[in-house]
């Protein structure tokens, strides 16, 4: 089938346009004119195969936007509006956005027999696969309006920690770059200008003037060299997003700090503990649960404990004691999924220490914003006093000469 982009009509007069999936172009048009649209213009997109893979993938949904998907999904299904009218309606919502492309995207492949796991995926929506095969599920059980109110929960929640963990270390890091470009101003501009006031008078500087003033000359005389290894580390901070080997050094380099490698671990069991609840819900498996739950692992090294864990599995032992080889996953919540494992109630059990360590993770992230925030300030509180020490200090000593 070859991709077709179009212009169409709808029964009200409004002007639609978007992509369908078809044989011929007459098949295509047929295809527009079950959904009630009235062809414009209809025009085969003349693109190497290769070339439909990267098309979706610039179409690929974001995580914000999947979230959207599955909330509207939910919203739509649970109203028992159907399948293929719920995609229409979340199509025309999208106004020309991914999240229409991918809509329509969906629902052309829906139509062709296609399940709605197989539509999303060949769509382009860029869900995980544990998502893919928690809809599979529903769609199979006939509770897909269910799975769908679980699955935007599940990416709600994802969202709301992964932007309070970005949030509670910006925030620090952000007063702290603001507040050395005030200090360096203070040392670089405002101590010289206002010392070489006094040294017409002959006094010696004091002590703690001179190293103010020593360390200003430095930063004046290395200003360039600054410059150019501040860029080098905000471009490889950049490319570390893009380069596995950069991206592992920067988490093996995270996870080896105090307070920010704590909090990174916390945050990546409460992803891995909601995906295995998640796929567990969704009548899947405990290998396939744990298979699907570690591929949300970002890090390389909680990513081989994760399979580390389906290994066990495998060797026979049971999921408590497979997860012993995670290093994220603390006792109170292995033990609470062994209870779960002894009562057949892995899912609901699995769900529980995640809710129990977000709640550490809540109380950590708090933690930290309380003591860094006000260290922050006591040291560039301290560093501001230096200098305005540094550039007092000459004035006593020479309101002392003129006095004597």
């Amino acid at each position: 089938m070859k991709p077709y982009s179009y212009i169409a009509y709808d029964s009200a007069g409004a002007r639609t346009k978007g992509l369908i999936l078809a044989d011929t172009e007459a098949d295509a048009s047929a295809r527009l004119r079950s959904q009630g649209l009235f062809v414009e213009k209809l025009d085969a997109t003349r693109q190497r195969a290769n070339l439909s893979d990267r098309l979706r993938r610039t179409t690929r949904l974001n995580p914000d936007l999947q979230s959207v998907f599955t909330r509207q999904m939910a919203v739509l299904l649970s109203a028992d509006m159907p399948l293929e009218s719920a995609l229409e309606a979340i199509r025309t919502s999208g106004d020309g956005t991914a999240l229409s492309t991918v809509a329509t995207r969906t629902r052309a492949s829906l139509m062709q027999g296609s399940t709605l796991a197989e539509s999303l995926d060949s769509a382009g929506a860029g869900f995980p696969p544990y998502v893919t095969a928690a809809i599979h599920a529903g769609e199979s059980a006939g509770e897909l309006a269910a799975v769908f109110e679980e699955l935007a929960r599940h990416l709600e929640t994802l969202g709301n920690e992964k932007a309070e963990i970005v949030s509670a270390l910006v925030y620090p890091a952000f007063v702290a770059v603001v507040s050395f470009l005030v200090c360096a101003i203070l040392m670089i501009n405002v101590a010289p200008e206002i010392v070489a006031m006094f040294e017409i008078s002959g006094q010696p500087l004091p002590p703690l003037t001179r190293h103010v003033l020593a360390v200003s000359d430095w930063i004046r005389d290395h200003i360039t060299g600054l410059a150019v290894a501040f860029g080098v580390l905000i471009l490889l901070m950049i490319a570390s997003n893009r380069h596995p080997t950069l991206r592992n050094l920067r988490d093996r380099f995270l996870l080896r700090v105090p307070l920010v490698g704590r909090l990174i671990r916390r945050a990546a069991a409460v992803q891995y503990l909601r995906t295995l609840a998640l796929v567990l819900g969704s009548r899947q498996t405990v290998p396939v649960a744990v298979e699907n739950a570690a591929r949300v692992l970002d890090i390389v090294q909680f990513r081989k404990e994760a399979d580390s864990v389906l290994s066990g599995l495998q060797e026979g032992a049971s999921l408590s004691d497979a997860l012993d080889r995670l290093s994220i996953i603390p006792p109170v919540a292995r033990q609470l999924i062994g209870a779960g494992e002894m009562s057949a109630r892995l899912a609901p059990m699995a769900e529980r220490s995640a809710i129990l360590v977000e709640s550490d993770l809540t109380a950590e992230r708090k933690r930290i914003a309380a003591l860094l925030e006000p260290m922050l300030m006591m040291l560039v509180g301290a560093f501001v006093l230096l200098v305005v020490l540094a550039v007092l200090l000459p004035i006593f000593d020479l309101q002392a000469v003129v006095a004597g």
